[in-house]
C-alpha cells in the first residue's frame, strides 16, 4: 500500500497499474492478486485506507475539548471540511483517487458516508440518523470532491461559518437549548 501510494502521488493514478507497483516491489503483479482481485480493489483499499488517514481527528473525536454540543458538532464539521481542503491541496494525486474510487463507486461511498455519520453520532450524541445525514448533507459543499475544485476560489473558512450559522440553532446543547 505504501509502494502504491508513493507511485500514485509522483506519477498520478492513471499511469500506475499492478505491473508497475509489482516491479517497484521486486515480485510480479500476479503475486499481488493473493491480496488484491484486480486494480480496482487496490484502488479502493488504498483511497480508504488513505482517507482514514486524513480523517483520523474524527474517529473518534476528543469531544473532552468542548463544552457544549455546539460546540463538539462544530468542530466536528471543520475538522472533516478542512481535512479534505487540506488533502486536497497537499495531494491532488490521492485525492483524485479518493474521487474515483470512494466518491464515484456507490457502495463504497455508502460505507464511508456511514463512518462519518457513526463518528458524528458518538461524538455529538445525537441520535437521529436523519439529522445526522441532514447535518451532513448541509456542509457538503465543503467535504464532497464534487466541489473541491471551488474550494481555492473562495474564504474556505468564512463561508463554513456563515453556512454554520445557517443550521447552529437547530443543534440543542444537551441542556435542550
Amino acid at each position: 500500500m505504501e509502494t502504491a501510494h508513493r507511485m500514485v502521488v509522483e506519477q498520478g493514478m492513471e499511469k500506475v497499474n499492478l505491473s508497475k507497483v509489482g516491479a517497484e516491489l521486486g515480485t510480479t503483479h500476479a503475486a499481488i492478486y493473493k491480496y488484491f482481485s484486480g486494480k480496482e480493489e487496490l484502488w479502493t483499499e488504498l483511497a480508504l485506507s488513505w482517507l482514514d488517514h486524513e480523517l483520523a481527528r474524527l474517529f473518534p473525536l476528543d469531544t473532552d475539548k468542548y463544552s457544549s454540543r455546539r460546540d463538539t458538532v462544530h468542530q466536528w464539521l471543520w475538522i472533516l471540511s478542512e481535512s479534505k481542503y487540506e488533502a486536497y491541496v497537499r495531494e491532488p494525486e490521492m485525492f483524485k483517487l479518493y474521487t474515483a474510487y470512494i466518491d464515484r463507486n456507490p457502495a463504497v461511498f455508502v460505507r464511508h458516508v456511514g463512518d462519518l455519520i457513526d463518528s458524528l453520532k458518538v461524538a455529538s450524541g445525537i441520535e437521529d440518523v436523519r439529522r445526522l445525514h441532514a447535518i451532513l448533507t448541509a456542509f457538503s459543499y465543503f467535504s464532497a470532491p464534487a466541489y473541491a475544485d471551488n474550494w481555492l476560489h473562495m474564504d474556505f473558512q468564512a463561508e463554513f461559518e456563515a453556512v454554520w450559522k445557517l443550521i447552529e440553532a437547530g443543534i440543542e446543547d444537551e441542556s435542550g437549548q
